[in-house]
This record gives structure tokens, sequence and C-alpha cells, in this order.
């Protein structure tokens, strides 16, 4: 008795993730949210400085983020107006991305304005585009001139 319950939980089992990722496939998993995005930051604004020398000014508002590169070979390009999402994942330590659809560019930063340090994770140029190759960053930095909201 006890080996026949056991098939049947394991068979069962097999049926519910063959069908869960039957479901994770559809074409509408796309339009699937997993609840409503955070915007923690928004107030916060902020220079950070790569281990390669290039520096970046950000600044977070309405749900909304902007940049502009203040030092490096990109000097002076920037973009505004991307919508953000953010969780605080510690004492003062917030996990963020963004998707610049236009650029097809995904960056993924973690700031911990404790330490005043900043990691990053971008896709560059996800689209195959040959007058911008695609490539990833991977670095981190040191936070100056934090302005937290008021």
């Amino acid at each position: 008795m006890k080996n026949r319950i056991l098939i049947l939980l394991l068979v069962s089992g097999i049926g519910i993730g063959t069908s869960f990722a039957q479901n994770k496939t559809s074409p509408d998993v796309e339009k699937y949210q997993f609840g409503e995005p955070e915007h923690l930051l928004d107030g916060y604004s902020m220079n950070f400085q790569y281990q390669t020398g290039n520096a970046i000014h950000i600044e977070f508002y309405d749900g909304k983020g902007k940049y502009e590169w203040i030092t490096g070979p990109g000097k002076g390009n920037g973009n505004k107006d991307i919508q953000y999402r953010c969780r605080k994942i510690g004492d003062d330590l917030y996990l963020m991305n963004w998707h610049e659809t236009g650029l097809k560019d995904y960056l993924t930063l973690v700031f911990n304005f404790k330490n005043m340090t900043v990691y990053s994770s971008v896709i560059i140029g996800y689209e195959n585009n040959p007058d911008r190759p695609r490539r990833t960053a991977f670095d981190g930095g040191i936070i100056d001139h934090l302005k937290r909201p008021e």
C-alpha cells in the first residue's frame, strides 16, 4: 500500500511539474508581472566611479531614473525617464534594474549606501546590431556625492 501511495505521489508531482513547465513557456508569460514595481530610490541622486575610472551621475524620481556619464569615453552621454524597479534587500542595501528599450540595454545595480559602493551587471546592445555590438559589463565602484530624499 505504501508503495502505491508513493508512486501516485511521484506521478502527480511529475504531472504538476510538466503542467507548470508548459505554462511557463506559454506566450502569455511575458505579460505576467510578479508584483508591482517598487520605486524606493525616488529622491536619491549620486555619482559613482567604477574601478575602470569611468564615472556616472544618476538620479531617481517618480519611478524613473536618469543618468549621465561624467568621465570616460562616454562623457556627456546619458538617458532620462527610464522606468526602474527596486527592492530593499538589507539595511541601506538596494537592488535596482531598468531596461533601456531604445538602446537594447538591460541594467541591474546593487547600491550599498552603508559602505558607499555599487555593483553592476549590464547587457549592452542585446539586439544583434553590427553598429553597436553586444557586450556585457560586470563591475563595481565607489559612491560619492550621495543625496538622500528629504
